[in-house]
């Protein structure tokens, strides 16, 4: 029974280790450019499990309509995914509107999605965000 409670309580440590490491992450990458919004980790079911909008930011969408959006941002990553034999993996996924530019990039089982302003350099904030990607991923 004692050994039981060691593996869990060192399963609850490793796994509080993983949240935080992917907290970090995430505020990682609201520090490239003052201009993100919103940095979040999706997972399968199109639910934000780390991250969120930047303090002070306002939504632009009801939580159904970004439920939706991440939803719709997730099976677009499938989709591509799904050509990756032919055209080889996919790297990242831009929705450039008006006033705001959706970033997806594959995480893991999870995708990572980032909201920025319309006057944001997104090749600047990319090319650091597949950067961290890398360096995070290798850790």
């Amino acid at each position: 029974m004692f050994v039981i409670q060691i593996q869990l309580k060192i399963m609850s440590e490793k796994n509080e280790q993983i949240k935080q490491n992917k907290e970090k992450f995430c505020e990682s990458i609201f520090n490239i450019d003052k201009e993100i919004r919103f940095v979040g980790i999706v997972n399968k079911n199109s639910e934000v499990i780390y991250g969120g909008f930047k303090k002070g930011i306002e939504p632009l969408l009801d939580i159904n309509e970004e439920q939706d959006m991440y939803l719709q941002s997730l099976s677009n990553m499938t989709f591509f995914q799904s050509f990756s034999k032919k055209f080889g993996p996919v790297d990242y996924l831009i929705t450039k509107q008006k006033k705001i530019t959706i970033m997806t990039f594959p995480y893991k089982k999870d995708i990572l999605c980032l909201s920025v302003s319309s006057q944001t350099n997104i090749d600047k904030v990319r090319d650091i965000v597949l950067e961290s990607l890398l360096k995070h991923n290798n850790k």
